[in-house]
């Protein structure tokens, strides 16, 4: 015979704990849901706006980047130091 576990009373400190932790779980996953959808379509509008195999530095708030793209659409940006 199996027998059914009955499960533990948690005292209120133990209950709110948990309950804030969830809410934090849940805002964090909200946020993080946001932020990929910008990133997805950011990187949809620079594959867009890029032309197909280039390689050039952009200069973006007096920081420099190396961006190239290949015919697919495929795109990569990387710190350069100095140019």
């Amino acid at each position: 015979m199996i027998e059914e576990q009955k499960p533990k009373s948690l005292d209120i400190e133990r209950r709110v704990e948990i309950s804030l932790a969830v809410q934090r779980y849940l805002r964090a996953a909200e946020r993080f849901e946001a932020a990929s959808n910008e990133f997805n379509e950011s990187c949809q509008a620079i594959r867009q706006a890029l032309p197909r195999e280039s390689r050039f530095v952009a200069n973006i708030s007096h920081q420099h980047f190396l961006v190239t793209s290949d015919q697919e659409g495929n795109f990569e940006v990387e710190s350069v130091d100095t140019v």
